[in-house]
């Protein structure tokens, strides 16, 4: 009986001259989960996940991000989509950057080139400029620097730049 393996070349050289690179470690389809007395509340999706190791250890998500973010009852609350992320273990905040998006189930939109979660506080926030698209209102909100409970349901916006409303509100607004 024989038994045979086929090597990739470029692997083999890599690792007879000594080319790996030992402070990184790299996962594929990755699928992290944040609980808490046993409920999950937070769920991470990422194509990649680049796990630098030693004294400036950080996890990098350089081919973009979902988190979905549920509720004491597991139920889905708001997602974040981002082009890349990082995050420093040692720290409870992960910065999402590039093409930024977050939602709820109000199908309620936030836009922005960054956002900042706080694990420890449960807040979204950034200084960047946000633009928030709320259907249900038919109004859409453009303002610099934002702030938010991780479920994405209370709004805070630090300086609002200009606002679209429907004309039901601006008389609701008016009365």
């Amino acid at each position: 009986m024989l038994h045979a393996c086929i090597n990739d070349v470029k692997e083999v050289d890599k690792i007879a001259n000594g080319n790996l690179d030992a402070t990184k470690d790299i996962g594929v389809e990755i699928n992290l989960v944040y609980s808490d007395s046993g409920r999950i509340l937070v769920r991470v999706v990422s194509p990649i996940l680049e796990r630098y190791n030693g004294v400036y250890g950080k996890d990098v998500f350089p081919k973009g991000i979902k988190i979905t973010f549920l509720d004491d009852n597991e139920n889905e609350k708001a997602w974040l989509e981002a082009d890349n992320a990082e995050k420093e273990p040692n720290k409870s905040l992960m910065i999402a950057r590039g093409n930024v998006k977050l939602y709820n189930t109000r199908l309620d939109k936030l836009e922005s080139s960054e956002l900042r979660w706080d694990e420890n506080t449960k807040k979204i926030y950034t200084e960047k400029f946000v633009k928030i698209t709320r259907p249900a209102d038919r109004d859409t909100i453009y303002g610099i620097g934002f702030e938010t409970d991780q479920n994405f349901s209370t709004i805070i916006i630090k300086k609002r730049i200009q606002s679209k409303l429907s004309g039901e509100r601006v008389q609701g607004l008016s009365n």
